[in-house]
C-alpha cells in the first residue's frame, strides 16, 4: 500500500460521544475488555477534561457496517438510552480500537444508562458541584454517587434543586444549559455565570487526538499500529514527573518506590505510589492536591525529601496495618476509602511523636469511624484530608473537637444500604470482621479470607416476596464458605437449629457467636420464627447501637449529671449544606415535620409510625392516598424510586 493508511486529526470529544449515541461509533467484540471503569476512574476523567488536560490518543477504524473487518457491538448501555440506535443504519461505522474505556466512561456520565459500574449493584450518576468549582476546587467538584445511596443522592439532588450543582448530563445540550444559566437560576452573579459557562464550554469544546484508520487499511497493518501504540505508549504519571524533578536533586524516586514494594508486598495492592507523595505534602502542612505536590517537592532538598519519604513509608505501613487488623478491612476490596490511609498515616505519625495515650487513640478511632459512616470522603478528599490532619491533630492536643464530629450521630445515617461499594456497607462488614465473624457452626473466629459476603435469610427463598430488600446490609454478613454451602437454601429456623445443636444446645453460647455478627437475642428469635421483617428491624437496632458506641464522647466532652460519659445526642449531619436557612438546618426533624424531600426515617418521624410500615407501603399504587391519613395537614406524598426520597404533593 502506498502512503499512509491513517490520518492524525483533532476531534471534538462530544462529537465522538454523539456518534456513540447514534451507534456510528462501536466497539469490536473481544478486542478489548468490556466496560470496567470505576467511579474514581470516571471522576478523574471528567476532572481532567474540566482542567483541559491531555487524556490520551484514540485509535479508530472506519469500516463498512455490512462487511466489517472485525465483529462489533454498540457501546455498553446504549440500548438503555437509545433503543432505536442501530449500527446497520450507517453505511460505515467507526470501531474504537484504542480508547474504549475513556469513550464508554464519558458516554456513561453524560447519557446515564441504567447499568451498574464495576463492582457495584446500582448505576451511578455524576454531578458538578458549582460551589466547589467556583472556589477553584475542580478536583472536589466532580462527584459520582450510587443511585442505591438514597441519602447521598438526595443531598446532591437537593443541591441541583437549589442550583448549586448540576448533573453532567445537563451540560450536554448547550441551549438547555444556557436557559438554566440565564433564566432559571438566580443565585449566581454575572462573574460567577461566566465561570460556570467556562466549565460547560471546556466540556463541550474539548478536543482529543484521533488516529483515523481508513477502511482500506489491511488487518496486518492495524495489528502493527495497535501493537506499537500499546508497546511504546507508556503512561507517564505525576509520580514519574516528580521523579524526573527529583533526579536533579540526586534522588532516585523510582528506586525508592521499588525498594518499598519489595519490603511491603502486603501493602502495595492497597496504595498507589502517589499516596506517599500526598502524605509528604500533608507532613509539610500543604493540601495534597496534584498541583501542590510539585510545589512541595521543589521546596525540598534531596536529603530533606529522603528523610520525609522514610517517615511517610513507615506511617503508611502503620496505617495499613491499623486498617486491616484494627478496623477490620482485611483485604483491599473491604477498605471503604483507600485514600483515607493518607491522613490516617499522618495522624498516626503525630500520635507516635506525642507518645500518645489511650484517650488519644480513642479520638483517632472516633474520627476514623465517623469518616466512614458519615461518608465524609465520598468527595473533596484532598481538602478533607488536610482539614482532618489539622483539626484532629488539634483535638488530640486538647483543643476543640471538630464541629462535624460533634454533630455526628446515627439518627441521620441511612443504613438501608444494598450497594456493596458504599462506605457504610463496607464499614459495617469491617465491624463484623473486627469482631471475629465467628463461624455459625463451630463458634470459632472465621478465616476471613475464606468468608463470603452473603444473605442471612436466603436470597433464593425470600427475594420473590421482598425483592431488593433481601440485599440490604441488615440481611448480610461474612460467612465461612463451607458453612455457607451448608446454609444455602435452608430456612433460618432450620439452619440455626443446626447451629444450636453444634453449640451443644446451649443458646447462650450460640448467642455469643451471633453477637460477633451483630445479631441480638431479639433478632435470633426472629430467625427461629423465619420472620424476615422482624429480623431486619431488630438487626437495624443492633447495628445502630454498635455504630453509636463508636461515637462515644471522650472524657473531655460534656458529662451528664450521673458522671457517666454521654452518648452523642441525635442531631443531623451537616444539614446546613442542604438548606439556606441555618436555623432550619439545625432544627430536628421532629420540629420541622413538613420537610420535603425526605428519607424513610424522616417520614416515619412525621407520620409517627414505624419506618418498616412506610418501606412496605411506598411502592403501592395507593400510597399517596394512604399517606394523607398520616400527614399533619392531610396532604399526600409520593415516592421516587430514582432518588429514593419522598416528596410532598404541595412541593
Amino acid at each position: 500500500m502506498e502512503g499512509n493508511s491513517f490520518t492524525a486529526v483533532s476531534e471534538n470529544f462530544l462529537k465522538i460521544i454523539g456518534e456513540v449515541h447514534s451507534a456510528k461509533i462501536v466497539i469490536p467484540v473481544g478486542f478489548q475488555r468490556s466496560f470496567v471503569c470505576s467511579r474514581d476512574d470516571i471522576e478523574q476523567l471528567l476532572t481532567s477534561i474540566l482542567y483541559g488536560y491531555f487524556i490520551g490518543t484514540f485509535l479508530i477504524l472506519e469500516t463498512p457496517a455490512n462487511k466489517p473487518m472485525f465483529p462489533f457491538e454498540p457501546v455498553e448501555g446504549l440500548k438503555k438510552v437509545n433503543s432505536q440506535a442501530n449500527p446497520k443504519n450507517h453505511t460505515t461505522v467507526r470501531l474504537v480500537l484504542d480508547g474504549q474505556q475513556r469513550i464508554t466512561s464519558l458516554f456513561y456520565a453524560l447519557y446515564e444508562p441504567d447499568i451498574p459500574l464495576r463492582g457495584s449493584k446500582n448505576p451511578y450518576r455524576f454531578y458538578l458541584r458549582l460551589d466547589e468549582a467556583l472556589n477553584g476546587a475542580i478536583d472536589d467538584s466532580v462527584v459520582g454517587v450510587s443511585t442505591g445511596d438514597a441519602k447521598r443522592k438526595g443531598e446532591l439532588e437537593q443541591l441541583v434543586y437549589m442550583h448549586k450543582a448540576l448533573r453532567f448530563s445537563s451540560l450536554l445540550d448547550t441551549n438547555t444549559f444556557n436557559e438554566w444559566l440565564y433564566t432559571q437560576q438566580n443565585i449566581w452573579n454575572n462573574e460567577q455565570r461566566k465561570l460556570i459557562l467556562t466549565f460547560q464550554q471546556r466540556l463541550t469544546s474539548f478536543q482529543v487526538p484521533v488516529v483515523d484508520l481508513s477502511e482500506e487499511t489491511d488487518w496486518q497493518n492495524i495489528v502493527n499500529i495497535f501493537d506499537r501504540i500499546n508497546r511504546t505508549g507508556v503512561k507517564l504519571s505525576l509520580f514519574d514527573l516528580i521523579g524526573a524533578r527529583l533526579y536533579l536533586k540526586d534522588v532516585r524516586l523510582r528506586k525508592l518506590w521499588e525498594t518499598f514494594e519489595k519490603a511491603h508486598k502486603d501493602v502495595i495492592p492497597a496504595i498507589k505510589p502517589e499516596f506517599l507523595l500526598r502524605a509528604i505534602a500533608l507532613q509539610k502542612g500543604k493540601e495534597p492536591r496534584k498541583r501542590n505536590l510539585l510545589d512541595v517537592i521543589n521546596e525540598l532538598e534531596g536529603e530533606a525529601f529522603n528523610s520525609l519519604w522514610n517517615e511517610a513509608t513507615e506511617s503508611i505501613v502503620q496505617a495499613h496495618k491499623r486498617i486491616t487488623n484494627h478496623y477490620g478491612a482485611f483485604e483491599k476490596k473491604w477498605i471503604p476509602y483507600p485514600r483515607l490511609i493518607i491522613p490516617l498515616a499522618c495522624l498516626l505519625d503525630k500520635l507516635k511523636r506525642k507518645s500518645a495515650g489511650e484517650e488519644d487513640y480513642r479520638k483517632l478511632d472516633c474520627w476514623y469511624w465517623g469518616s466512614i459512616f458519615s461518608q465524609r470522603y465520598d468527595q473533596g478528599v484532598d481538602t478533607k484530608s488536610y482539614q482532618d490532619v489539622r483539626d484532629i491533630g488539634n483535638w488530640i492536643n486538647r483543643e476543640e473537637k471538630p464541629e462535624w464530629l460533634k454533630k455526628l450521630s446515627t439518627q441521620d445515617l441511612n443504613l438501608d444500604i444494598g450497594e456493596p461499594q458504599s462506605a457504610i456497607y463496607l464499614g459495617i462488614m469491617n465491624l463484623v470482621a473486627s469482631r471475629g465473624a465467628n463461624d455459625f457452626l463451630n463458634g470459632q473466629s472465621a478465616k476471613l479470607h475464606q468468608c463470603e459476603d452473603d444473605h442471612i435469610f436466603p436470597d433464593s427463598v425470600y427475594r420473590e416476596k421482598y425483592g431488593n430488600q433481601v440485599d440490604v446490609i441488615f440481611n448480610r454478613t461474612l460467612i465461612w464458605e463451607k458453612t455457607n454451602n451448608r446454609k444455602r437454601k435452608k430456612l433460618p429456623s432450620e439452619f440455626f437449629s443446626d447451629c444450636l445443636s453444634k453449640h451443644g444446645n446451649d443458646e447462650a453460647r450460640l448467642l455469643d457467636t451471633l453477637n460477633s455478627h451483630l445479631i441480638s437475642k431479639e433478632a435470633y428469635n426472629a430467625l427461629k420464627e423465619n420472620n424476615f421483617e422482624k429480623f431486619i428491624s431488630e438487626r437495624r437496632k443492633m447495628l445502630n447501637q454498635a455504630i453509636k458506641n463508636l461515637f462515644i464522647q471522650t472524657t473531655e466532652d460534656e458529662v451528664n449529671t450521673t458522671g457517666e460519659v454521654r452518648v452523642l445526642e441525635d442531631t443531623q449531619i451537616e444539614l446546613g449544606t442542604l438548606f439556606d436557612n441555618q436555623q432550619t438546618a439545625s432544627t430536628s426533624i421532629k420540629n420541622t415535620p413538613l420537610i420535603s424531600p425526605c428519607t424513610t426515617n424522616q417520614l416515619a418521624e412525621i407520620f409517627e409510625i414505624h419506618r418498616d410500615t412506610i418501606a412496605r407501603k411506598r411502592l403501592n399504587k395507593n400510597f399517596t392516598d394512604w399517606s394523607k391519613k398520616y400527614d399533619p395537614e392531610g396532604i399526600g406524598w409520593t415516592y421516587s424510586e430514582e432518588t429514593q426520597f419522598f416528596y410532598r404533593q404541595d412541593e
